[in-house]
């Protein structure tokens, strides 16, 4: 084993295929661990080693490009020569756990809501892509990795189509078992609608245990994708909701036009079914944030990737009515953004706002930098949830993110000193004083 590749330090080998070594090795300059992809081997075939070629240059185009926190990063490409022959190589980010391929076996399943939230998360990543102009061509449970604490990232995007290459179909992209109808006939557009199709048969593998569609040879499964259509998943797993029968079919729809007209309606219809079954459960999923703080209106012009940075550093807190969250004269450093409820805000004993879900309190500390005695009170009305942040929490933001939470509380303090101003109209008016 070489000691490096390029500039990157070699600490072992974590698998080898038949063209390809991946390796852990370290980034010095960068301060991490990374993995890297190297072609050590290429097929004798002329045309299975173009392909192969062609799918190494996909990925390393992309090096850069695709900065999500549900699709794997891909950091640096490059040739580095051993013995006089040139060996190509991708660094990617690390990602620890496996794919999703063990919990696709009957035995491994996972619950039903944790798979629909796996599901949400490929979505919004598979929008985001799409957005950049990739179709990734190549969605399967061994291209989606699953990390210990259930996060994922959508991997392998060598198959991938970009924009501006060719849109018709190429021979041999994509794995079999999943590939959508348009990919079997071949020589048609393939669009995101391929992807969809084929995160569909993902969904159906890991909620049953089985694949869409079988036959005992490759001419029989491309004949049941073609014309067959799929059992319910509810008919092999008594647990599932008709809802998700509904979303995984539509998805696995024959042509185009009967699946999801977008990534956006696909994860949509994915909401209702992301709860835990278990309602002891106290806290809710980070999908479940996600789609919660997409919709509140203190979020609306934070990016995707800048929303699931905010979902992983929130604290998500129930405030039965009749709790104070902000005590007037009291220190502390934290600023709440209201889910769900209702609160007030009161000054030595006089109301002087309600606050509705969307909006926040507390935003002066971050202002102010810091802990300070507050000027009122905040209580709950009713139940509420709210989501919890530090002034440390911001400050660990990545720029944008940071940048993103600012506008929020300029854009809060601002409608409050115009709501404030149309208050000392009104009362100057009252009073009969005018302005000299």
């Amino acid at each position: 084993m070489r000691a490096h590749i390029g500039k990157y330090e070699i600490r072992k080998l974590l698998g080898k295929g038949a063209t390809a070594s991946v390796y852990l090795a370290n980034d010095a300059f960068a301060g991490r661990d990374v993995a890297i992809k190297v072609i050590d081997a290429m097929p004798s075939d002329p045309e299975e080693a173009r392909r192969q070629l062609k799918f190494f240059q996909n990925e390393a185009s992309l090096a850069g490009k695709l900065r999500h926190p549900h699709i794997v990063s891909i950091f640096d490409a490059g040739v580095d020569n051993k013995d006089g022959k040139d060996l190509p190589y991708l660094v990617m980010e690390l990602v620890e756990g496996t794919s999703l391929q063990p919990h696709c076996d009957p035995s491994q399943l996972l619950p039903v809501a944790r798979t629909a939230q796996i599901a949400y998360k490929c979505c919004k990543a598979l929008e985001y892509a799409n957005a950049a102009g990739v179709v990734h061509r190549d969605i399967k449970p061994a291209n989606i990795m699953l990390r210990p604490d259930f996060d994922i990232k959508v991997s392998d995007f060598g198959a991938a189509q970009l924009a501006g290459s060719d849109t018709t179909q190429v021979a041999g992209v994509g794995s079999p078992a999943y590939m959508s109808p348009e990919q079997i006939r071949g020589g048609e557009e393939i669009d995101y609608r391929s992807d969809m199709f084929s995160l569909g048969g993902v969904m159906y593998h890991m909620l049953t245990g089985s694949r869409p569609f079988g036959g005992s040879s490759a001419y029989q499964l491309m004949d049941e994708i073609l014309f067959k259509e799929p059992l319910p998943p509810s008919a092999m797993n008594p647990g599932i909701s008709p809802a998700l029968d509904g979303i995984v079919l539509r998805a696995l729809g024959k042509s185009r036009t009967e699946r999801f007209e977008s990534w956006s309606e696909f994860a949509a219809t994915l909401e209702p079914t992301l709860a835990e079954e278990d309602t002891t459960l106290s806290s809710l999923s980070d999908v479940e944030e996600f789609s919660a703080m997409r919709r509140l209106a203190f979020f609306r012009r934070f990016s995707d990737t800048e929303l699931w940075e905010a979902v992983r550093r929130c604290r998500c807190r129930k405030f039965p009515a009749g709790t104070e969250l902000i005590c007037e004269g009291v220190e502390d450093d934290h600023i709440y953004v209201l889910a769900a409820g209702l609160l007030k805000v009161t000054q030595r004993g006089k109301l002087l706002n309600a606050v509705s879900p969307g909006d926040c309190v507390g935003e002066m500390v971050y202002a102010r930098r810091g802990a300070v005695p507050r000027s009122a009170t905040v209580t709950a009305v009713e139940m509420s949830w709210v989501l919890e942040l530090s002034v440390q929490d911001i400050d660990g933001f990545s720029d944008s993110c940071r940048a993103r939470f600012s506008d929020a509380f300029l854009s809060v303090m601002a409608d409050r000193l115009a709501m404030l101003g149309g208050r000392l109209v009104s009362l100057m008016q009252e009073k009969n004083i005018g302005l000299v």
